[in-house]
C-alpha cells in the first residue's frame, strides 16, 4: 500500500478514503494493486463499513466491473426482488435508483427484505450532480445500538411481514408514478412460471390477483448479526415500505393516498410478522435516529464507493440536474 494513501472523508470514519500518490496510474495497475492488497480491504471493510476508492483511472461501466471482479468480495447477483426503480447497464450493473430526486431516501440496506440480500454493493459516479444528491452513508451498527432499548426489542421479537403489489404492464401507473415498477422489471422476466420459481426460491409468498396484478409477501428479521463479525445490526426497511408524510412529504403522501385507492394496487405495506400494526410513532422515531446517522459526502468523477451491505447502511439526498450514479451487488 506504499502507492496510496489512505485517510478518512470525515469525523465518523465512514467511508474510508483511498487516493493514489501517482496520479498516473493505469488500471492495469490500480486492478493489480486490489489483487495484492485484498487482505487490507477486507479487513477495513470490516472495522469500518465502507471504503471509497478516489482518483485511480475508472472512467466507464467496464472499468467499474473490472474494480469490483478485482476485489473479489463475491458473485455479482441480480436485483431480482428489488423495487427500486432502476435500469440494467451491463453484467451485474444498474443504475442507482430513478425514484424522483425530490424525495429523500432514507438510509437502508440494500434487499434486507429478501432471503438472499447481497454481501456488498459498489457505487460508480459517472456523472456527479452539481449540488446535493450524496448516496447518504450510515453505520447499522450505531443506528440497533441508538434505537430505544422498548422499540428495538418489539421489533426483533415480533419481525416483519412486508407485502407489495406490482402490476404485469401499466402505462397509467407508470405514468403517475414511475417508482412503481411492473413484476416483469422485478423478477426480471415475463413468464409467470417463472417468477412462481423466484418467489418459491426465495421464500416469498404469492397471489396473481385481478387485472394481471402479483401480490407478494415476504417475513424476515428486523435485526441481524454480521457472519464475520457477530455485530448486531439494525437489518431491515420498515420505514421504506411504510407510506407516511414524514417519509414522503405532505403532498406526496396525500398524492399516493389517492392513487392507491384500491388495496390490490398498493405499492407496500409492512406490518409485524403477526400482522399486527407497527405504531406510526416507533417508524419515526427509527427515522430519527437514522437521520442523526446519517452521513454526507459529494462525489466526484470516478469515485468507487464499496459498502459492506450489512454493517452499512445507504441511501440518496435529493437534487436537481444531472446525475448518474451506478451500481452493483455481489453475494
Amino acid at each position: 500500500m506504499d502507492r496510496v494513501k489512505a485517510e478518512f472523508a470525515n469525523a465518523e470514519q465512514l467511508p474510508l478514503v483511498i487516493q493514489p500518490k501517482d496520479g498516473n496510474m493505469k488500471l492495469a495497475e490500480f486492478l493489480e494493486l486490489l489483487q495484492e492488497n485484498q487482505i487490507f480491504i477486507r479487513e477495513h471493510l470490516l472495522k469500518f463499513g465502507g471504503i471509497l476508492l478516489r482518483g485511480f483511472p475508472v472512467h466507464q461501466a467496464e472499468d467499474f466491473i473490472s474494480v469490483i471482479k478485482g476485489l473479489q468480495l463475491g458473485q455479482f447477483c441480480q436485483y431480482v426482488g428489488g423495487d427500486s426503480p432502476r435500469k440494467i447497464v451491463k453484467e451485474g450493473v444498474y443504475t442507482s435508483t430513478e425514484a424522483p430526486p425530490s424525495i429523500k431516501l432514507p438510509l437502508h440496506n440494500e434487499l434486507s427484505y429478501v432471503k438472499h440480500y447481497p454481501s456488498h454493493i459498489y457505487f460508480f459516479c459517472e456523472t456527479p450532480p452539481v449540488a446535493k444528491g450524496e448516496t447518504i452513508l450510515g453505520d447499522a451498527r450505531k443506528i440497533y445500538q441508538q434505537i430505544d432499548e422498548r422499540v428495538r426489542n418489539q421489533f426483533v421479537e415480533k419481525g416483519l411481514h412486508y407485502i407489495s403489489c406490482y402490476p404485469y404492464k401499466s402505462a397509467f401507473m407508470n405514468f403517475v408514478n414511475k417508482s412503481h415498477k411492473s413484476w416483469i422489471n422485478v423478477f426480471e422476466t415475463e413468464d409467470k412460471e417463472e417468477v412462481e420459481r423466484k418467489c418459491r426460491e426465495n421464500n416469498i409468498d404469492f397471489t396473481w390477483t385481478r387485472d394481471d396484478w402479483i401480490k407478494i409477501g415476504q417475513k424476515c428479521s428486523s435485526a441481524i448479526a454480521h457472519p464475520q463479525t457477530q455485530e448486531m445490526v439494525w437489518f431491515n426497511q420498515a420505514h421504506h415500505f411504510d407510506f407516511n408524510p414524514k417519509f414522503l412529504g405532505l403532498w406526496n403522501y396525500l398524492g399516493a393516498k389517492l392513487l392507491y385507492l384500491r388495496k390490490h394496487t398498493l405499492l407496500h405495506k409492512v406490518t409485524f410478522a403477526d400482522g399486527s400494526k407497527i405504531p406510526r410513532k416507533d417508524l419515526y422515531h427509527v427515522m430519527d435516529v437514522m437521520d442523526k446517522n446519517t452521513i454526507y459526502f459529494p462525489w466526484q468523477r470516478g469515485d468507487v464507493l464499496v459498502l459492506d451491505n450489512i454493517l452499512t447502511m445507504h441511501g440518496r439526498a435529493t437534487f436537481n440536474g444531472k446525475r448518474r450514479i451506478l451500481t452493483a451487488m455481489t453475494s
